[in-house]
């Protein structure tokens, strides 16, 4: 039995999951920014950096690239020291 708010491609749930993720980051930095402005000694500051920066960190990829790279540099690690 299959369920079609499951998809079966990893892929196609990989960027459900990626959209659902950004849109509740989306909803929390705009709550902070609210409470921010309404209350003066700015509580929420440091809220508001951490979810802006896992925001751009989901925007641009920067998990992934950071794999790619470690897969890349343990591969040419693995070639020149175990292979030679």
């Amino acid at each position: 039995m299959e369920y079609p708010y499951i998809p079966t491609d990893p892929m196609k749930l990989q960027n459900k999951l990626k959209t659902a993720i950004r849109y509740t980051l989306q909803m929390l930095i705009s709550i902070c920014i609210a409470l921010e402005i309404s209350l003066p000694p700015n509580p929420y500051k440091e809220h508001l950096i951490i979810l802006l920066t896992l925001y751009i960190c989901l925007k641009h990829d920067i998990v992934e690239k950071i794999l790619e790279r470690y897969n890349e540099l343990y591969k040419w690690l693995k070639l020149k020291y175990f292979v030679g």
